[in-house]
């Protein structure tokens, strides 16, 4: 027919097209040639990409390209230093070279929501982008705020807050946003990291993943972790006089006699200004770093490599000064601020800690399982974790001075009724006291919080009348240490609290921890504590994992408790809910009358004819066996757990013994 070009000429060359080999550029060089930034983004220098404007972004966008073998790259930087771009640049090159899933994960849902404009923003701009994204209003694709589909895969946009936005998608690349603003434990289920990182389970062979974040808290940050785990590797500038290069220490940072900002160069010393920042950052230097865990590429650079034109060096004096003088009237939060989103450094807060080695050189003088002559009457925890209980058995005397008499791990999922079998056994179980007579636990706090609250309530429901509650920490600090009265949790059809189901006793554990570790310190005597043989290291590293640091609310001083993100605290956990037992059984008010006549109970004159006074060397015969007894006990065999092909391996073995 007239006018129609032969089929041909069209399906060869297209069938040509078709078996070329997927472009490889670098993500750099794509970004070079294709990337455009929007002027509807609002950013201060719109149009053409030029890597030349931000060098030291060379060297983070090739180790994001696929032909680079690290798996993930960590960029630990000052706030507006490649991050949210660098990201941009890596996911329009991922679509037109090598399209897969990609999953961007923001910290809360605002940030997701501006992280989406921008992300539409930049598709309608970049032309390879746009003619493989699913037009907005497309019926045969989606194009919404949290999912944007194109040839070859899909993006993500989600929020840390929710563990199911982060175990539903399998994507081949990850993108974590600002991960230190995230929350350290998903939901109860793990650390962000991990979770985001198991949806590349699939793409073990070409993942790859990026963190920018700046960093928060010494021993808090995550992106600090992540950073030490790799490379480290450090932005650099050259001397303009010298070509010496070198980091910028923030520290160096002087003025001249004008007034004006100079670094002094760290080989010759001459000033380089503001306008020398092109020529010192021409090259993009970065140091070689170490070798690292081998599959993560890891960056750190301050503000002080802002480009010409950006933040300039004078006014990070003034921001100093101005937070300088805010921590000499106390307050650090301004300075906080300058040392993370500045210097992208981690803020150390000055705290006060209880040092494990100097309450482990005081234990001694009684058998773990065994009550010493001073305590007087039993208090039991019990911490809830996802595969075990964790069992922690106090014994009070006069003054509230107490010896720590048992820490037992039952292992078994706390979903199963067979776990909390066992941990009914043992609450139910005696410890011989060194008077000769068998006490047994007088009160039980088991927490609450976490995963399985219902497993709680339902084993405290039937057991009140044995002083067995269930317990919460507050949310609010200067709570006192136990509430006046417990809370109604248990409710019936219509909605209504019913009297006599489970309670549940709220803790003031900020209170709690300050009375604990201002008494730490006391070797003997009333508020004193005291420690067994037997107790392994572990124990005492997780009674102080916790730390005490000032800092400022709403323009007053509050005291808080923090602790670094993998540290374990289930025994200082466990010391709060006894303490919080002993004040439910009034043991913090009673008298010195009072505590003679609990003596002569436990202590009494005559001697019990059917028990011998227990010496220190003299076998246990309580159900519950110290650690140090060799004998088995008699209902261990049947509880053993079996092996489960679903159990979550423990990175560290549990303090206590193993049932």
């Amino acid at each position: 027919m007239i006018g129609l070009t032969p089929a041909a000429e069209v399906v060869c060359p297209a069938i040509a097209r078709g078996l070329l080999p997927d472009p490889n550029m670098t993500v750099d060089a794509w970004s070079d040639e294709h990337m455009i930034i929007p002027k509807e983004s609002g950013a201060n220098e719109s149009g053409k990409y030029r890597t030349d404007r931000t060098p030291h972004a060379r060297e983070v966008m090739r180790a994001l390209s696929d032909s680079h073998p690290c798996k993930m790259v960590a960029l630990m930087g000052a706030s507006q230093m490649l991050k949210t771009q660098v990201g941009l640049n890596w996911f329009s090159c991922s679509v037109h070279q090598s399209p897969a899933n990609f999953l961007w994960i923001m910290p809360t849902g605002k940030l997701a929501k501006r992280t989406s404009a921008r992300v539409s923003k930049t598709i309608a701009a970049v032309p390879p982008v746009r003619e493989r994204v699913a037009a907005p209003r497309s019926r045969d694709s989606v194009n919404t705020l949290d999912t944007k589909e194109y040839i070859g895969g899909s993006l993500y946009i989600v929020t840390a807050g929710a563990a199911a936005n982060l175990s539903e998608i399998p994507a081949r690349r990850v993108l974590f946003d600002e991960v230190d603003r995230a929350h350290a434990n998903v939901n109860g289920e793990g650390d962000p990291v991990a979770l985001a990182k198991a949806r590349q389970t699939t793409f073990e062979r070409n993942r790859k993943s990026y963190f920018p974040s700046s960093p928060t808290i010494a021993g808090r940050s995550i992106i600090e972790g992540l950073f030490k785990q790799g490379t480290r590797r450090e932005a650099l500038a050259d001397c303009v006089h010298c070509g010496h290069e070198q980091p910028l220490v923030f520290e160096r940072l002087q003025e001249d006699d004008a007034g004006c900002a100079c670094y002094p160069c760290a080989e010759c010393g001459a000033m380089m200004y503001e306008t020398d920042k092109n020529r010192m950052f021409a090259r993009g230097a970065w140091s070689i770093g170490v070798p690292g865990d081998g599959e993560t590429e890891s960056f750190t650079i301050s503000a002080m490599f802002a480009p010409y034109g950006w933040l300039p060096w004078k006014s990070l004096l003034l921001e100093y000064r101005a937070a300088r003088a805010k921590l000499d009237e106390g307050s650090d939060e301004l300075m906080i601020v300058f040392y993370n989103t500045r210097l992208a450094r981690c803020w150390e807060r000055k705290k006060e800690q209880t040092k494990a080695s100097e309450l482990k050189e005081r234990a001694g003088g009684y058998k773990l399982g065994t009550v010493p002559m001073g305590g007087l009457l039993l208090t039991g925890a019990v911490d809830t974790q996802i595969d075990r209980l964790e069992l922690k058995v106090v014994s009070w005397g006069e003054g509230m001075e107490d010896w720590i008499v048992d820490y037992q791990v039952v292992w078994g999922s706390p979903a199963e009724q067979a776990t909390w079998d066992k941990l009914d056994v043992l609450l139910k179980g005696k410890y011989r006291h060194a008077g000769g007579r068998d006490v047994g636990i007088a009160a039980v706090f088991i927490d609450s919080g976490g995963a399985h609250t219902n497993e709680v309530y339902n084993f405290t429901r039937t057991r009140q009348h044995r002083h067995i509650y269930a317990i919460k920490g507050a949310s609010t600090s200067n709570k006192p240490i136990l509430a006046v009265k417990p809370t109604l949790v248990d409710v019936n059809w219509m909605g209504k609290v019913m009297p006599h189901g489970a309670k549940m006793w709220l803790i003031g554990t900020d209170t709690a921890k300050d009375y604990l570790a201002s008494r730490y310190s006391r070797a003997d005597g009333p508020g004193a504590t005291h420690f067994p043989e037997g107790l392994p290291d572990e124990y005492y590293d997780q009674l102080t994992a916790e730390y005490s640091v000032t800092v400022w609310k709403r323009g007053r001083k509050v005291r808080v408790w923090e602790k670094k993100k993998n540290d374990r605290n289930e025994a200082g956990d466990l010391m709060v809910y006894n303490l919080a037992a002993a004040h439910y059984l009034g043991l913090h008010k009673k008298t010195a009358t009072q505590w003679q006549l609990v003596r002569e109970i436990i202590v009494p004159s005559t001697p019990d004819l059917f028990s011998d006074p227990l010496s220190i060397d003299s076998p246990v015969t309580n159900p519950i066996a110290p650690v140090s007894t060799a004998a088995p006990l008699q209902a261990q065999e049947p509880w053993k757990p079996k092996p489960q092909s679903n159990q979550l391996p423990q990175p560290r073995r549990p303090v206590g013994r193993q049932w």
